[in-house]
């Protein structure tokens, strides 16, 4: 893409200059409420200290405008400052693309105000001579910006990669690795004795080239933290201050329609958390038949009783052969179990007469030896049927 130049653009007419200089006497309340939308908008720069983060801005938009009003590119000096500024967000742990994202709402709103200046002062025609300086002030910090990280980003983002495997290897571990265990989660930004939710799904879409990458990074956009790591046959979410409402879309959005989902559990502490990874995988189980993202707290049961499968599986062969026979009583036991166990509002359900709902309910008993009207045997007939 060829380099944005400012030849034959640069703002040299009294109006132009008047214009930029009009909005000077503003730059500390403009600047104060360019860092607030900054901080609404990109979660990350929460990171970041708000005094600096004012000061940064305030010093980089004065330095911006003054910069238009002359029509002058940025001098050494300014452009290293915004290189100081970039290593302080790295040290913070902002990533990069947030950083970048931050100049342009920087630049949005400083077009917006010379625009509304502009027709307050008649010069509204000559305002798109702006453009190119603009833009150019707005590429020559960004370079600076991303070659800033660069110099760094390599060796970090490996180790960083490197830090959140070895989290959830050594959470598996349990106690025999607790002290470590909870000195990576610090460095990961999380709160070892602090509330962990995890996410699962089936690690062979994650497995191409940068996917999981990709993934990492729109977490980043997450009100908390997050971090993701392969394991196994899964790809593990394990979050913190953030619901699983801010994560799960994304890995629907970067996973592929067909990908489903296992959410685990909120539970307290490093050993909560591998509890919890427990809970997403059974969810995911579950999830593999019955739809695209499902919470452990929504079928626990039948989750809970995956890993008893084959001691249970005796209880469930009669009532999963009926089913499979005679498809209109599992439907009715399904719907009577789904209506208060009321044989009137199953039957509303169905379209059929109660006295209807209580033969399919009997003959079901008669052939499965599970009576739907009793605790015991509603629960195992809904299981059967539906596990």
């Amino acid at each position: 893409m060829a380099r944005v130049t400012a030849s034959n653009r640069r703002p040299e007419s009294d109006a132009l200059r008047e214009l930029c200089e009009s909005l000077q006497s503003r730059v500390g309340t403009i600047s104060d409420e360019i860092t607030d939308h900054v901080r609404r908008e990109i979660p990350s720069y929460a990171a970041l200290p708000l005094p600096e983060h004012r000061k940064t801005v305030r010093a980089q938009f004065r330095a911006l405008l003054r910069g238009l009003a002359l029509g002058v590119e940025p001098t050494a000096e300014q452009l290293l400052a915004v290189q100081s500024a970039a290593r302080r967000r790295a040290y913070h742990g902002l990533p990069v693309y947030d950083v970048l994202a931050a100049f342009h709402i920087v630049a949005r709103r400083l077009w917006d105000d010379l625009r509304t200046a502009a027709r307050a002062t008649a010069a509204e025609a000559t305002v798109i001579d702006l453009v190119a300086p603009l833009w150019l002030w707005i590429e020559s910090m960004s370079g600076v910006v991303a070659d800033a990280y660069a110099d760094g980003a390599g060796a970090r983002y490996g180790r960083e990669a490197g830090l959140r495997q070895r989290f959830l290897e050594l959470l598996r571990s349990g106690g025999t690795a607790r002290e470590q265990t909870a000195e990576i989660a610090r460095e990961l930004g999380f709160d070892p004795d602090g509330d962990f939710r995890a996410v699962c799904t089936p690690a062979g879409v994650w497995a191409v080239q940068g996917r999981l990458d990709l993934l990492q990074r729109a977490a980043r956009q997450a009100t908390g933290t997050v971090s993701c790591g392969l394991r196994g046959q899964l790809m593990i979410a394990v979050i913190q201050r953030a619901g699983p409402a801010d994560l799960v879309p994304r890995v629907i959005n970067l996973g592929g329609e067909d990908v489903r989902v296992g959410v685990g559990l909120d539970r307290v502490g490093l050993a909560g958390a591998e509890m919890s990874i427990g809970d997403a995988e059974r969810a995911l189980a579950v999830a593999d038949r019955e739809g695209r993202a499902t919470s452990f707290e929504d079928v626990w049961l039948r989750a809970g009783l995956m890993d008893s499968r084959d001691r249970l599986q005796p209880l469930f062969t009669a009532v999963r052969g009926i089913a499979a026979e005679q498809p209109q009583l599992a439907q009715t036991v399904i719907a009577f179990a789904e209506s208060g166990l009321t044989l009137v509002n199953a039957a509303d359900a169905l379209g059929v007469h109660p006295n209807t709902v209580a033969y399919r309910l009997g003959q079901w008993h008669k052939l499965t030896g599970a009576d739907p009207r009793t605790f015991d045997g509603l629960v195992r007939s809904v299981i059967g049927i539906t596990g």
